[in-house]
């Protein structure tokens, strides 16, 4: 079940947000943190919540791969 309404756009600074609560809350590294995004956020469907969404969560992964994650 889907908590977020579609129509809305999800921006980069939501995900970078996300991902790093993932991994400290759960003691992920950033790969770990992105495969459990992709399966229980996307739910295995990555344009779920619209093509813009997808790529603010991917500009959202390549802003953390340069820090030190």
């Amino acid at each position: 079940m889907k908590k977020i309404s579609s129509g809305s756009v999800l921006s980069k600074a939501y995900f970078v947000s996300y991902l790093q609560l993932v991994m400290r809350s759960r003691g992920y590294d950033l790969g770990q943190a992105t495969t459990y995004t992709l399966h229980t956020f996307f739910q295995g469907d990555l344009c779920a919540y619209g093509q813009q969404t997808y790529e603010n969560y991917l500009s959202a992964v390549d802003e953390l791969r340069g820090e030190s994650y």
